[in-house]
């Protein structure tokens, strides 16, 4: 009985190379995936808080100053760095009307570009508040 030598030597370091690269693609898929989702949460409020501080001014120009610098805030705050931020406000500014506001913020993906992500993505938040009736003259 002679026994053949095997050919196979080595192949268990390429496949635990393959199963590296591979968990670490899953790995920046998830991160990048859960960038995109949490920042469309941290968003979202940004535009809830800024539709609400324009809804406390009396006209259009500081009701768009007031919601540029809440939602600035707000994502400063949850540590959210906009490549680009757009907030616009809209409504009427009257007691009883609604002012909506909506941000976009562009967030950068450049350090999850290994997972197949495109180097940037923006993501959009809307927010809409009612005007006190019983507030002040306007």
């Amino acid at each position: 009985m002679t026994t053949e030598p095997t050919t196979d030597r080595g192949s268990a370091g390429v496949e635990a190379a393959i199963a590296v690269v591979a968990l670490l693609s899953v790995g920046f898929f998830i991160i990048g995936a859960l960038r995109v989702v949490g920042t469309g949460g941290d968003v979202n409020a940004a535009a809830h808080s800024a539709a609400r501080a324009a809804a406390a001014e009396y006209d259009s120009g500081a009701a768009s100053a007031a919601a540029n610098t809440a939602a600035a805030g707000v994502l400063a705050d949850r540590g959210v760095a906009c490549q680009s931020l757009n907030v616009s406000v809209g409504g009427d500014f009257v007691p009883g009307g609604l002012v909506t506001v909506d941000v976009s913020c562009t967030v950068s993906l450049g350090d999850v570009g290994l997972s197949g992500f495109p180097g940037s993505r923006t993501v959009h938040g809307h927010g809409v508040e009612q005007i006190d009736i019983v507030r002040g003259g306007t």
